[in-house]
């Protein structure tokens, strides 16, 4: 039973509007995370007494809190959502790209030249090789044959290159245990922080066992007796 205000059931059962313009209105990395947390909040303080005179101070108090707390936590929601390996403390990335042309160009000139001269001669009497102008022949074939070649050739070819070659080099360095429980001490519950955070505008006291409507005080600044 509550002591000195009221818990934080009562309020949400007086005040319904809390749910959609507080807890359903402050700012979060994801809203699919919302209910979670929400329901958290709600579990955690249930019975809990607001640190508020009224609902509607406790309002102001819960709404202002959350505006101020959650642009921080988001980012650290933000961290603790980046997947890594806890045993990778090196990773090189290596990237080659290659753009070129490649002309090549050839010329080639063959220039050649023959000459050829031969004789046949038929002699029957006198049977004597001929001298100078003696023709004795019976008969003769004197062949001259010029012969002249030109070549040429031209050869030109483009080569077009264009590649990109990648490559990751990834370990670590050091004792694997002693990196595991490094990670494990880095672990943080992000929603148990904002749960501490809200401590602050709820009784930071216990219930001393006095039924709420028992007390002669119903509230902060009224006696009965004034």
């Amino acid at each position: 039973m509550p002591s000195f205000t009221m818990e934080l059931h009562k309020v949400l059962e007086s005040d319904p509007t809390i749910e959609s313009d507080i807890l359903g209105s402050y700012e979060i990395y994801d809203e699919a995370h919302r209910p979670v947390l929400n329901r958290k909040i709600k579990n955690h303080f249930w019975n809990r007494e607001i640190g508020m005179e009224t609902v509607s101070m406790f309002r102001l108090a819960l709404k202002r809190k959350l505006d101020e707390i959650m642009p921080l936590y988001n980012q650290q929601y933000e961290i603790s959502a980046i997947k890594f390996n806890q045993l990778e403390t090196v990773r090189v990335n290596n990237s080659n790209t290659t753009n070129g042309t490649t002309a090549t160009t050839s010329e080639s000139t063959n220039n050649s030249t023959s000459d050829a001269k031969s004789r046949a001669v038929a002699s029957q009497f006198p049977q004597v090789m001929l001298e100078e102008n003696r023709d004795y022949a019976t008969s003769a074939q004197d062949n001259t044959s010029l012969t002249a070649a030109q070549a040429a050739a031209n050869d030109t070819s483009t080569t077009n290159q264009d590649g990109t070659a990648n490559s990751v080099t990834s370990g670590f360095q050091g004792n694997a245990a002693l990196m595991i429980l490094q990670y494990r001490q880095s672990l943080v519950n992000v929603d148990m922080m904002i749960i501490e955070e809200l401590e602050k505008i709820f009784m930071l006291v216990w219930t001393n066992g006095d039924a709420f409507t028992g007390n002669p005080w119903t509230g902060y600044g009224y006696y009965p007796y004034n």
